[in-house]
């Protein structure tokens, strides 16, 4: 029975005999030595789990660095321009450090300000494209339904019989 397994060192997917559990061969995918083991006897590697968290950490550091690229430009934009400004226009901003606080909590307070006066114009665009969805559908089902259907050419039409006057009895007032 073949049985599934990757490669301890490029994750590379392989396929084997049963009885072959345990060998090392080379990957056909890398070419490292990897070894052949069973779904769930796999243990750990303390080496390989270091390995693969430098690796992580190598992959998160020039996602770090434009972060930190980003708030370091930010800060010298709020220190050489801003706040100077606010020390200027704000009373209650005397010195640097006052003016550098009240610019960061008004950072923080903005992106809300935003949101809370943004938000109810998205959700209205939404709705009106719903709406504007639900009155095609009818609309194409009001068509859909004041057209005849039509027969098939090699149909023949059918011809309905009248209902027996029995039923029509029944529909009639009772005999008195």
């Amino acid at each position: 029975m073949l049985i599934k397994c990757i490669c301890t060192n490029c994750a590379g997917h392989l396929e084997f005999e049963e009885e072959n559990a345990g060998e090392t061969i080379p990957c056909p995918h890398c070419g490292f030595e990897t070894v052949l083991s069973l779904p769930g006897t796999n243990e750990v590697d303390p080496e390989m789990l270091g390995r693969n968290r430098r690796r992580a950490l190598r992959r998160l550091m020039p996602a770090a660095f434009a972060v930190l690229l980003v708030l370091g430009g930010f800060g010298f934009a709020l220190y050489h321009w801003a706040a100077p400004w606010v020390e200027e226009n704000v009373p209650l901003a005397d010195s640097t450090a006052k003016a550098i606080i009240f610019l960061l909590i008004a950072c923080a307070i903005l992106p809300f300000l935003l949101l809370w006066l943004v938000f109810p114009v998205l959700l209205l665009f939404y709705f009106r494209r719903g709406t504007d969805l639900l009155t095609e559908i009818a609309q194409s089902l009001r068509t859909w339904e004041s057209e005849p259907p039509e027969a098939s050419p090699d149909q023949e039409p059918v011809a309905f019989e009248e209902e027996s006057s029995e039923n029509e009895n029944i529909n009639a007032a009772p005999p008195e």
